[in-house]
């Protein structure tokens, strides 16, 4: 009878042995995983520990909390359900902790603990299923009503867009019919040019039409226009430039303003050249880009001196800006800004 329950005793003391040894062992695994920054397994470790065991500790109770804490995301608290779990559960762990170890002293570990306890009431999240769902339905309609402006501004910034022209004039008209409405701008005798902006067959061609008093000082793109008589710079805003297409009318090209050092405008370079800033930063207002070229509704594209809004075959909105100070004689100067609108690039 001894003898038989001396062998009991025995192997409760193994199996109580064997039980601590392997806790300790899912511990080891539970640190390995918190120093490598693996909080997920770290929990799961921390789990088959205090499973093990038969019981929760005040060391598995700290890196329960401090790997939750580095999973808790506030940001996707309303967007994940997960995170509201997890907050209601940090919550609890934190208070668990502090008043399991509040009396054996101010150490690091309780510390730190408490700051996350702090950090979580300033955040003041619900802790209640009701409450959560209601503001998480307040958030989304929020975010919904949000991208309907957003589309709204879209639609209205591609409306205007797609509208604007120069002074009111009409694409798609054939050139005989701009000519006899406009004389002032196309005279009997105007010029046609034919331009390097688009190759390919007949079809492709695009003209640059003008008087053939107007000369340009950039020839290759049309800018810069100049009395071919006098050689004196055109200072007046109207229109210079139609370009054809087909026989028809697809853009309009006029200068925005002139000024430079003989008394053209009463500016200084420096006040002049700024602006060319309030003028671009207008277009940017009026045709706003929102980053990503590849899905704006107009993407917008800048290189030195030029500023461009287009739509691919469809339409363009660009400023060309030219600045000029003369090295040897810095009081000779200029400043320009032109404004081309150009639709059909096909």
């Amino acid at each position: 009878m001894k003898q038989t329950l001396l062998f009991t005793l025995l192997l409760f003391s193994i199996r109580i042995f064997s039980q601590d040894a392997v806790a300790e062992l899912k511990f080891e695994e539970a640190e390995t995983a918190f120093n490598n920054g693996n909080y997920e397994l770290t929990i799961q470790k921390t789990d088959e520990f205090e499973n093990t065991l038969g019981g929760i500790t005040d060391k598995s109770l700290y890196l329960r909390i401090v790997s939750q804490y580095n999973l808790f995301k506030p940001g996707s608290f309303y967007t994940d359900e997960k995170q509201f779990t997890l907050y209601n559960s940090l919550t609890e762990n934190t208070s668990k902790y502090i008043r399991a170890t509040g009396n054996n002293g101010l150490d690091d570990k309780f510390k730190e603990v408490y700051g996350i306890s702090e950090n979580l009431k300033k955040l003041n999240l619900p802790k209640d299923n009701i409450n959560w769902k209601k503001e998480k339905q307040r958030i989304e309609k929020a975010e919904l009503d949000r991208q309907n402006t957003k589309l709204a501004q879209i639609e209205q910034c591609r409306k205007a867009f797609e509208e604007f022209t120069i002074d009111d004039l009409p694409f798609g008209q054939t050139i005989d019919e701009f000519q006899k409405q406009h004389p002032d701008i196309l005279p009997g005798n105007y010029k046609m040019s034919k331009t390097k902006w688009v190759t390919g067959g007949d079809e492709d061609l695009i003209y640059a039409c003008h008087s053939k008093s107007i000369g340009f000082e950039n020839k290759e793109s049309f800018l810069l226009p100049y009395n071919s008589s006098t050689g004196v710079p055109i200072y007046d805003t109207g229109i210079h430039l139609v370009l054809v297409k087909n026989g028809r009318v697809v853009g309009f090209q006029k200068t925005i303003f002139y000024y430079n050092s003989k008394g053209q405008g009463n500016l200084t370079y420096s006040e002049a050249a700024s602006q060319t800033d309030k003028y671009v930063e207008k277009f940017k207002t009026q045709f706003q880009s929102y980053g990503d070229k590849a899905a704006d509704v107009i993407p917008y594209y800048a290189s030195q001196n030029q500023w461009s809004w287009i739509i691919t075959d469809k339409k363009g909105v660009h400023l060309y800006s030219d600045n000029y100070v003369d090295e040897k004689n810095p009081k000779r100067w200029k400043s320009s800004l032109t404004l081309r609108v150009f639709k059909d690039y096909k």
